[in-house]
């Protein structure tokens, strides 16, 4: 029941997030914005800045899962580590960078669908288990939006993917979330 309703939830996020996307680019090729008198700061400016910060994210993140840049992916891993997965397991830096150096568990899960595990399947289907770099390059269907909140004090980004690939079991939806650091955005999660 848990994981429907997160499922649930994740699904509307990511349609409200796309749909919001969409009214936003609307509405910025639509209106000219008049220029603040000279020392005030234009109603808005902020929150264009932040939803800025959480689009580049956005578009950087999935970029470098689609180019399966490891080493890239490393950067954002924060030295007192990040969780992973749905039962949230706690790696440190080291146990990430190792994964990724062997080409192991996480690694696979993000980077390479050869590598991943999958249960036998009796019904002789096609459907088999998919890295989320196949599910963004290979998928029928992908969208992904950003948005950015602050949950105790912490500003956080959440990245969301909705991808369809008729190739691929069980993952259709995943969620990134990020936390802002002094060294910048850093992993708090990883699906």
């Amino acid at each position: 029941m848990m994981k429907r309703s997160r499922a649930t939830l994740l699904t509307a996020l990511c349609s409200v997030l796309c749909m919001a996307a969409s009214v936003a680019r609307s509405a910025q090729t639509h209106s000219q914005p008049s220029a603040p008198a000279a020392g005030k700061v234009a109603s808005g400016e902020r929150s264009k800045s932040e939803s800025g910060s959480a689009k580049q994210l956005e578009q950087t993140f999935f970029a470098l899962l689609r180019q399966g840049d490891a080493n890239k992916l490393l950067s954002y891993i924060p030295a007192g580590g990040v969780n992973v997965g749905a039962k949230t397991q706690h790696l440190t830096r080291a146990q990430v960078e190792e994964q990724l150096t062997h080409h192991e568990e996480l690694y696979c899960k993000l980077f390479d669908s050869a590598c991943l595990t999958s249960e036998i399947r009796l019904d002789q289907s096609n459907v088999r288990p998919c890295s989320y770099r196949e599910l963004l390059t290979k998928s029928q269907d992908v969208r992904t939006a950003a948005t950015e909140t602050t949950r105790n004090g912490v500003r956080q980004v959440i990245l969301v993917a909705r991808m369809k690939n008729d190739n691929c079991a069980g993952v259709g939806l995943v969620d990134f979330i990020f936390n802002l650091q002094s060294d910048g955005w850093k992993l708090f999660s990883i699906p």
